[in-house]
């Protein structure tokens, strides 16, 4: 069966560890690297489009598309039965190099949100680099002066033109990140920090300027006070008490996004004192926004530059465990990291695979379905067409 042929089926009507080296093939099959004349045949591969698992069929790599048409095939792969996944979409990491790019890639993430930008330069650096993660830049957080954060961004950056002295400097500070030509906006939601009026006001004006926002916000009151600003996104999970389920319907009907972290936050509480830190209260959280259907997103805060240290890259699959120990089943934990992301920060070429969207492609051993942890056995990678390979 063709994935073209599989495609018209009725279920599109549903809704810090050591490098894991790429093998070559499953069969030893020699491949070069895809490019815009190439046309890629992947046989007897089980495909997971966003959706569901289909029976096992072939895909086509079509420069950088999945193809429909199977003719004039360059050359072909025996996936001997494993499963092909959308490539894995990290809504919340801090890369600084390449290093942490190759890392990303090498663990099937084909795109990630880089979560603190402190100059333009500082980002764009890192994008568009052919056969590696591609790369989406947010502003600087935005945070109040003598704030947690605030006083981390003048330490960082020394440039206190960064920071927000108030709603009636909202304006000023929307039009000088604008200027950086982000992807979305993000702001700190702690206390001490931003009033409720200057987040509404910060919140109103990036939607004016069509940007989708993301809230910093690790404890309950934060929680509720991002929910308030009509943020699109709140990134973390409260350490201190869980939510309220009034407040997950709340969300629930509000249509925002949770992406929890729970891997930082466990490094959090790994790190801090048991008193200071509760991951349960973390895990807690996420199952009452899942029992809620708030739409959850995979996203890890990896980083390496404060103590509680996230890997890249396999913390994605380290969250997808979390996640699923949390309540979510198995394939709602697959969607999280595929066709949710891609939907909610509408970018609609990828997070599925079907004819016509990107060649973002993971090929796993093992059966995820049934074993989360499956998503970890790894044998190829492609982003947009290009085939991943450690350099």
């Amino acid at each position: 069966m063709s994935l073209a042929s599989s495609l018209t089926s009725s279920h599109l009507a549903s809704p810090s560890a050591p490098w894991l080296p790429l093998k070559a093939s499953i069969a030893n099959t020699t491949v070069p690297h895809c490019g815009r004349n190439q046309k890629i045949a992947i046989d007897n591969v089980k495909v997971f489009d966003g959706w569901n698992l289909l029976p096992p069929s072939t895909v086509i790599i079509d420069g950088t598309v999945i193809g429909d048409d199977a003719s004039h095939v360059t050359a072909r792969i025996d996936g001997q039965g494993g499963v092909l996944l959308p490539g894995f979409i990290d809504s919340h990491a801090h890369p600084r190099n390449n290093t942490d790019l190759e890392a990303l890639t090498s663990y099937g993430v084909t795109t990630a949100f880089q979560m603190a930008c402190f100059t333009k330069d500082q980002c764009s650096a890192l994008e568009g680099q052919k056969g590696l993660v591609d790369l989406r830049r947010g502003t600087s957080p935005a945070a109040a002066p003598g704030s947690r954060h605030g006083d981390l961004i003048e330490k960082s950056a020394s440039d206190p033109s960064l920071l927000v002295q108030g709603e009636t400097d909202v304006s000023r500070w929307i039009e000088e990140q604008l200027a950086w030509e982000p992807d979305f906006f993000k702001l700190i939601v702690e206390t001490p920090g931003l009033s409720q009026g200057t987040l509404n006001a910060l919140v109103s004006q990036a939607h004016n300027h069509s940007r989708k926002v993301v809230c910093h916000a690790a404890d309950a009151q934060s929680h509720a006070e991002s929910m308030e600003s009509g943020t699109d996104q709140t990134h973390h999970t409260p350490l201190d008490k869980p939510i309220t389920q009034d407040l997950a319907q709340q969300v629930f009907a509000r249509g925002q996004v949770v992406v929890p972290t729970l891997t930082v936050m466990k490094a959090f509480t790994n790190n801090g004192k048991p008193r200071q830190y509760s991951f349960e209260a973390a895990r807690e959280s996420v199952r009452l926004y899942h029992e809620a259907h708030v739409p959850i997103m995979v996203g890890t805060d990896a980083n390496h530059e404060i103590a509680s240290t996230v890997d890249f890259g396999i913390s994605v699959h380290d969250e997808l465990a979390l996640l699923a120990e949390s309540g979510m089943s198995n394939v709602e934990v697959l969607r999280s990291a595929t066709i949710v992301p891609a939907r909610h920060w509408g970018l609609h070429d990828r997070g599925s695979i079907k004819p016509g969207t990107r060649a973002d492609l993971v090929l796993v051993e093992g059966d995820p379905i049934n074993n989360i942890k499956d998503t970890r056995n790894i044998k190829r990678v492609w982003v947009a067409g290009t085939e991943h390979t450690k350099s």
